[in-house]
């Protein structure tokens, strides 16, 4: 499967803090071979090492537990819970809408998989919007 087919896929919210260190245990118990792809900068052609990967781990933790301050976790995605290969992290800042439909939904902040990431944000990024007859008189 290619990696905007996965990143379209089905994936499972996580919702309880308990599950989510136990989605974050899994993956640093198995640090190897991962493509870390923070969606502020270029995708990344190579797979991370060992301890760059834990360390994003950590950090993405700590603006976790810092920033998001609600009952429940909602911002953690993964393809698998048993054997994650493709995980999708929201930052806490940039969630978008909270109710309701939302024509352009929030890119997650962080992707994690084990396939080579392509660039999200020039396939997924906010479409322009079509000018209308009074919007070219009118700022609108």
């Amino acid at each position: 499967m290619d990696y905007l087919a996965q990143f379209q896929g089905r994936f499972i919210g996580i919702m309880q803090w308990d599950d989510c260190r136990a989605l974050f245990d899994k993956l640093s118990s198995n640090p190897n071979d991962w493509y870390v792809y923070d969606t502020s900068k270029v995708a990344p052609k190579t797979v991370t090492n060992t301890n760059d990967f834990l360390d994003t781990i950590n950090n993405i933790k700590k603006i976790i537990k810092s920033e998001h301050q609600e009952r429940y976790c909602g911002i953690v995605y993964t393809n698998n819970l048993d054997n994650p290969d493709f995980v999708k992290i929201f930052h806490p800042n940039n969630l978008g809408k909270s109710c309701g439909s939302n024509e352009n939904p929030p890119i997650p902040q962080w992707l994690l998989s084990k396939i080579k990431p392509v660039e999200v944000m020039v396939n997924f990024n906010s479409p322009s919007k079509k000018k209308g007859f009074i919007s070219k008189y009118f700022k609108l």
